[in-house]
């Protein structure tokens, strides 16, 4: 049976995990493949190699081919999935669930795409005292994070992952700005969506978690010290940011 140990010493957010599952082996023509078949097709997956103090790590950005310009996942590292910049889709669940389920994913990967999306409708709502339903998706129904979520359900699948452990989570400080205003870090919704997994200090201002990490985790993960198993593969995925420690999330593929 394959694990998946996400060591997450510098947080984690969509774009660092899919990075981190294509460097541990996943096919990106094959996931966009995939990805187009829920209708998906306005845009290009970017993935390139880049050095974060000095350890090579895999770098995704989305190119919105309906524009022609390159829409990097926020300005800085972890920008709270806010994708002002190519204007919000405002879709819903029901609209999300629609599109996972017209493709031609796997059943885990529906299974899992669905479940992520259900989790973090579930804490936006009681964030913002709505439904489930209601709940308007304004970062995350944005192509980008689209293509984070089910990208990573869709490598998962690939690499055929069967379990996913994670580290003790990073504490950081700071306020974020989103479609909703201010907020303070970590946000609302992502501390909903980490009840009951265990949090360290880091001394860091600036968002580490966002909610899409966070969904990630609470959908699909368990924590745990790091487990007994045969070491297969390493695989970092790379940040935006630089808030002075390694900008990268850490994949550990074994086998048990």
């Amino acid at each position: 049976m394959k694990l998946l140990y996400w060591d997450t010493f510098a947080g984690i957010s969509g774009d660092m995990a899919l990075g981190s599952l294509i460097a541990l082996g996943a096919d990106p023509k094959l996931i966009v493949e995939q990805l187009h078949s829920i209708g998906l097709t306005e845009f290009v997956l970017d993935v390139r190699s880049r050095q974060v103090q000095g350890i090579q790590a895999t770098d995704i950005d989305v190119v919105i081919s309906s524009k022609q310009d390159k829409v990097e996942h926020g300005n800085n590292h972890h920008k709270h999935e806010d994708h002002n910049v190519h204007g919000h889709h405002n879709r819903r669940l029901p609209d999300i669930q629609k599109m996972i389920l017209s493709g031609s994913l796997s059943e885990r990967s529906k299974k899992n795409a669905l479940q992520v999306f259900n989790v973090l409708a579930e804490a936006e709502a009681q964030v913002h005292g709505t439904t489930i339903d209601q709940v308007h998706f304004h970062e995350v129904g944005a192509v980008d994070s689209l293509v984070d979520i089910v990208g990573t359900c869709i490598a998962l699948d690939q690499l055929e992952i069967d379990t996913i452990k994670v580290s003790t989570l990073p504490w950081s400080h700071g306020f974020v700005q989103c479609a909703h205003g201010t907020l303070p870090l970590p946000a609302p919704a992502t501390l909903l969506l980490l009840r009951g997994f265990k949090f360290q200090e880091s001394g860091i201002t600036g968002e580490l978690i966002t909610p899409t990490g966070a969904s990630l985790i609470r959908a699909l993960a368990q924590q745990s010290a790091f487990p007994e198993m045969t070491l297969l593969n390493v695989g970092y995925g790379s940040g935006k940011n630089d808030y002075g420690l390694p900008s990268l999330l850490r994949g550990v593929l074994g086998e048990i």
